[in-house]
């Protein structure tokens, strides 16, 4: 086995070597690599926690944004409906105030019209009275004249 080993050019620092690097990958391993692997597979957890959350996160503000589109929504038709209703009221308002102004002004126009046609009458006797007292007037005056 020795000759063998020289063959190969292995003495003992080529043991020595390979026994501290044992100690060391067993001593790193325990003490630097495996809290920095434990490190990286807590910071990767912890990205892929924060990662689902934020799209549960995410997935909530969209229903609340969905929602509050359809509340939204939901109001404006009511909205609407309020203000046919506010609507119809002040055209049924105005109606009956347009039909109690026609029904006012139709009254004003037919008494002005009935005192009109009582003026004329009125007139048309007086100047009936008044034609015939110019008429006898007249005659007088011709009658006058002629005798």
């Amino acid at each position: 086995m020795a000759a063998i080993l020289e063959q190969l050019g292995l003495d003992q620092t080529y043991f020595f070597q390979l026994a501290v690097f044992a100690v060391l990958f067993f001593f790193l391993g325990r003490v630097y690599f495996k809290p920095f692997l434990s490190l990286f597979e807590a910071r990767h957890r912890k990205t892929v926690q924060d990662r689902a959350m934020a799209e549960s996160l995410l997935s909530q503000a969209e229903s609340k944004l969905e929602e509050y589109k359809k509340k939204m929504t939901e109001e404006r038709a009511a909205a609407r409906e309020e203000l046919n209703v506010l609507l119809k009221e002040a055209r049924d308002q105005e109606a009956a105030l347009l039909a109690r102004s026609r029904d006012a002004a139709k009254k004003i126009t037919s008494e002005a019209g009935a005192a009109l046609a009582a003026k004329a009458e009125q007139i048309k006797a007086q100047l009936d009275v008044d034609a015939e007292v110019i008429a006898q007037s007249i005659s007088e005056k011709l009658l006058l004249r002629k005798s």
